[in-house]
């Protein structure tokens, strides 16, 4: 085994990073080119868009119909659309990089609006499209938006937990010193970020639900529980359904990915494509990828060739990771937490790390 490790640290160290990052590239085109002429039904990329959007979201529906017809358990409702939803996630950043229809600007924004609405504690697509391709330019810089509102590049601690979990906290805490550091950029942005009364809508159920259900629990610990009747008990009932059908498989989504994206991207000295990602396959992160469509693990790979459909990333990974760990990618590089993502391994010592 150490053989095996010296002789993939000789190989990486033959070449540059621009030339480890050219092969990386190569071998993903390959394993994808090989992919789709084994199967030539991957021709038909707008077509299996479409169906996985309009599966994963009438799969939502019919998820939540069969709790509240009271035929499915609360946990399996909660779980199944979680994962439906970490579908039309992939299905959302496939369209910003014009993957699906990119000849039909109303068939993307039909589906846009589709992988959003059965999401909407998101900001809305066209907002994301700008800071997400900003994202790929930028990534690892302060003016990377999309990151740092996630977290990335924040110290360990209570703050940066609380702004890979709440959205408003993201806002209240990320949000003076992103406005600051990238507002070049974020002039430059013609979208809006607040579209509509969607998230708004999501987020006052959410709040509703998880402030309810705390004094409720107070209540019923101290021996002194609520009684609920007519239209009070109607209406925590209907915040309780909206939770098991919509509001926690959002969330749980949403928190996966944070965690996941937020950690697996290096910030502050990244100097090039080749140091922007890590690859996360540890086992036990499998729970965060089952809402995130095992994100971490091959994310990277999308760094390296964006026009690749997210389900063929997910298939050629088994053959692109280990070439990925030959040319030297780092795997499961959960020291970086501790760094606030840094991609040099030295001691920060008397160094200013920005959040």
């Amino acid at each position: 085994m150490s053989s095996l490790t010296l002789e993939r640290k000789n190989i990486s160290d033959r070449f540059t990073e621009k030339e480890k990052t050219k092969r990386i590239i190569k071998w993903i085109r390959r394993s994808d080119s090989k992919l789709r002429k084994r199967f030539s039904f991957l021709k038909y990329q707008n077509a299996i868009g479409f169906g996985i959007t309009m599966g994963s979201a009438f799969g939502m529906i019919l998820l939540g119909s069969l709790y509240v017809m009271d035929i499915i358990p609360f946990w399996a409702c909660i779980i199944g659309n979680g994962i439906l939803a970490s579908f039309l996630h992939e299905m959302e950043h496939d369209l910003i990089h014009s993957i699906y229809f990119k000849e039909s600007p109303k068939m993307q924004n039909f589906l846009f609006w589709m992988v959003w609405l059965f999401r909407a504690n998101t900001v809305n697509p066209w907002f994301r499209k700008e800071i997400h391709l900003l994202h790929h330019k930028l990534s690892g810089n302060i003016e990377d938006i999309e990151e740092r509102f996630i977290s990335n590049g924040m110290p360990w601690g209570i703050r940066r937990i609380l702004v890979m979990i709440d959205p408003i906290m993201a806002v209240v805490l990320q949000g003076p010193k992103i406005r600051k550091d990238a507002i070049r950029y974020l002039a430059k942005i013609k979208a809006k970020p607040i579209k509509g009364p969607y998230r708004l809508v999501y987020l006052l159920l959410w709040y509703s639900f998880l402030i309810w259900g705390m004094i409720s629990l107070i209540n019923w610990a101290i021996g002194s529980p609520i009684l609920e009747t007519g239209t009070t008990a109607y209406i925590h009932n209907f915040l309780n359904t909206a939770a098991v059908v919509y509001l926690i498989p959002c969330w749980l989504r949403q928190t996966s990915i944070q965690i996941v994206s937020s950690n697996m991207h290096y910030f502050g000295d990244v100097k090039s494509l080749y140091q922007q990602t890590q690859v996360l396959d540890s086992w036990w992160i499998l729970p965060l990828h089952l809402f995130c469509f095992n994100f971490g693990a091959t994310h990277g790979i999308h760094h390296f060739v964006v026009t690749q459909p997210f389900y063929l990333r997910q298939a050629v990974a088994p053959k692109v990771k280990p070439f990925l760990k030959k040319y030297g990618i780092r795997f499961n590089d959960f020291e970086s937490m501790t760094r606030a993502n840094r991609y040099q391994k030295q001691e920060m010592d008397g160094i200013a790390i920005p959040a």
